[in-house]
């Protein structure tokens, strides 16, 4: 993306300090020998640049909370479960006797469909955030802990507390940097983002009580006030204290991320060096068109759909009255905005209300490619979306996209913020996702090229709104910022496409292997090849581009990396679905397993990371969803689309870089337990 720097050494071996994997296994089973239960730890679970586990599994830990199942355990209860147990078993993960292994919890505990408690930690230092190491912690219900993923690092105790660069000079360094000129690339074109005037000096709205608190400045030419915080940053060999930005520009079509060094300047620099900087979103991103204008006809829909218009198989605890009203009604008008969404024209701002006659029917029934039109599609798209995830378990309780949280459960007054723009907008299409309680922002225009509107194309704003879906899950509710490394916001990327692809093929005899084609008006889509079953690329092609592979594809652009992981959902849902004998199945237990996957996956996790995850949910559907038989045979079908993609068991990488990527197309041995 535009403006990366990154200062660490991906490439650095923490291990090769040390004696290696094998001492470190070593330390594994004397920390077992402690907690008087087994722990499995694998030398491909290794992330050598931190060298650290990034997961950990347990068998016959103790049940905790077992006496008060059914009862009054709460989310404290876990949370407290999962911290002490932690701190029990660091040395097996990667901390050294006596080194501070601090963390503190998302107060939400997420569950997946099987029951599983999942508690998202982020590992502090003197109260300070330690970048990127944020486990999670697996827990059946009555507190047992079934695993540890995520990547942690041993930080000094003696690493700096205080800043000795002001939090306003490094603001300068970092803002001077966001308000370049930019080139906002996607599949629809590029879009040019003129420089912006920064002021001498930002005014602070929030001040620290303590170093461990955040601040915020004004936004002077960004989009939002600027937030700001100390982070320690792990560059490899050494752990910088450094201050934390963020940007908006452009709708939100364009957030940055600064990291700017707090300790210290760089000897002889005249202004502090900013130690990282990514562009955070991922681009690309009634009547209506309920797939697009070539696809199907411009009809007259329900609002909300019924439950018989979705694919999945809702649990049976979904809350009386779903789907629930999607338009708002007041003195006499409906409206597109409700408790999920809230469309409007880009450029007015305004809402597309109709007024019913006198004890009538409410419709909204614009002329097609209108501003009216657009505003109502997109507020149909996100609203179909919005249930459609809410029956895979992405509830109020795991931060879904709502006004308010009939439950009380969750933040609220987070709906998303839809933007028909009637012309081109940065990126063309993009959904900025922050954390539960703030609303998320999608901005849908036109592609200059064909004047095709992307309001008006499923395949895109399904692929967008999954971004709020995989940014919540795996992020965390705290910040929905989780997809930061490479392959993490590859894999961002595959699993929109994943859904906006599967979404459509459950229902249609022959599948659909291209997306966003109508909208380019281009039979090949947006991406390099089709997602048939003959996709040619796999995890070990990673890293590399053009001129190295006989069929010229490129796997150093992380849109282009996700296809890989895209693929790889694709061919195990056709699997699936043979191995059940039945598509409809086969669609419904792939998509539970990798929604559930989601919120088991830690932050910035590799693809390996994420498959383990998928596999580790589905094996909970054995004498649930599925028979003894049944799971034997969805597992080998999950394992072999792997495989087939190179992720096999023997795959390995030494972390969540585009850097060392192997393929491995071996099945698990006998016995094997996901």
């Amino acid at each position: 993306m535009t403006h990366l720097i990154d200062q660490r050494d991906l490439e650095y071996d923490r291990l090769a300090e040390s004696e290696g994997a094998a001492a470190f296994l070593q330390e594994t089973d004397r920390v077992a020998e402690s907690v008087n239960h087994t722990l499995i730890a694998e030398s491909n679970k290794l992330n050598r640049f931190t060298g650290h586990l990034t997961e950990l599994r347990v068998e016959g830990a103790p049940a905790a909370l077992a006496d008060r199942v059914g009862t009054d355990v709460t989310d404290g209860d876990y949370i407290a479960r999962a911290k002490e147990y932690l701190s029990s078993v660091a040395g097996a993960i990667g901390f050294a006797a006596g080194e501070p292994a601090e963390f503190v919890a998302d107060p939400k505990v997420t569950v997946t469909s099987s029951g599983m408690r999942v508690v998202s930690l982020q590992q502090t230092l003197n109260g300070i955030e330690v970048w990127g190491m944020a486990p999670k912690v697996w827990l059946r219900e009555d507190g047992t802990v079934d695993r540890v993923v995520g990547d942690t690092a041993s930080v000094s105790a003696d690493v700096p507390t205080l800043p000795r660069v002001p939090a306003e000079t490094a603001l300068a360094v970092a803002a001077a940097k966001a308000a370049r000129p930019a080139t906002v690339e996607s599949p629809f074109g590029a879009d040019e983002l003129p420089a912006l005037d920064v002021p001498p000096a930002f005014t602070r709205l929030t001040y620290q009580a303590r170093n461990d608190q955040p601040v915020t400045f004004e936004q002077g030419p960004f989009d939002e006030a600027i937030p700001g915080r100390l982070v320690y940053f792990n560059l490899g060999p050494v752990v910088r204290l450094a201050w934390a930005f963020k940007f908006s520009r452009a709708h939100l079509a364009v957030q940055y991320q600064a990291l700017v060094e707090a300790d210290d300047r760089a000897e002889g620099a005249a202004a502090p060096q900013i130690l990282y900087f990514q562009n955070l979103t991922g681009h690309i991103s009634g009547r209506v068109f309920r797939r697009n204008p070539a696809e199907s006809g411009f009809d007259e829909v329900p609002f909300p759909l019924p439950l018989s218009e979705y694919p999945t198989l809702p649990p049976p605890d979904l809350s009386t009255g779903f789907p629930s009203a999607w338009a708002s009604q007041e003195n006499g008008h409906v409206a597109t905005v409700g408790n999920n969404v809230r469309a409007v024209d880009g450029s007015t701002e305004q809402v597309f209300e109709v007024r019913p006659p006198a004890g009538g029917d409410a419709v909204f029934a614009p002329q097609p490619d209108t501003p009216e039109q657009f505003v109502t599609n997109i507020f149909f798209f996100c609203n179909y979306m919005h249930d459609f995830f809410v029956t895979l378990g992405f509830t109020e309780e795991h931060g879904n996209f709502q006004t308010a949280n009939v439950s009380g459960l969750g933040r609220g007054a987070d709906p998303v913020m839809a933007f028909a723009h009637p012309g081109p907008v940065e990126g063309t299409a993009n959904m900025t996702t922050r954390a539960d309680g703030v609303a998320a922002v999608m901005n849908m225009g036109l592609v200059p090229r064909t004047g095709r509107h992307t309001a008006n194309d499923a395949d895109v704003v399904f692929h967008e709104f999954t971004h709020g879906v995989t940014n919540r899950l795996v992020g965390g509710l705290h910040d929905a910022n989780g997809l930061r490394e490479n392959q993490s916001r590859s894999m961002g990327e595959g699993w929109s496409d994943f859904f906006a692809l599967t979404t459509r093929n459950c229902s249609q005899d022959e599948e659909r292997t291209v997306i966003g084609n109508w909208v380019v008006d281009n039979a090949r889509g947006i991406r390099q090849r089709p997602y048939d079953a003959q996709y040619p690329g796999g995890f070990g092609d990673i890293g590399t581009g053009r001129g190295q592979r006989a069929d010229d594809l490129d796997y150093t652009e992380m849109h282009n990396v996700g296809e890989i992981w895209s693929a790889a959902l694709i061919e195990m849902t056709r699997r699936m679905a043979t191995a059940l004998g039945s598509k409809e199945e086969g669609y419904r237990i792939t998509w539970q397993a990798v929604v559930d996957g989601l919120k088991l996956t830690p932050k910035n996790p590799t693809f390996l990371t994420a498959r383990d995850a998928i596999l580790r949910a589905l094996r909970d559907f054995e004498g649930n969803r599925l028979t003894e038989d049944e799971y034997r045979a969805a597992r080998a079908a999950a394992w072999g689309a792997f495989a087939r993609f190179g992720m096999g068991f023997d795959a390995f990488c030494p972390n969540a870089s585009f850097t060392g990527c192997r393929a491995g197309t071996q099945l698990p041995p006998e016995g094997h337990e996901d």
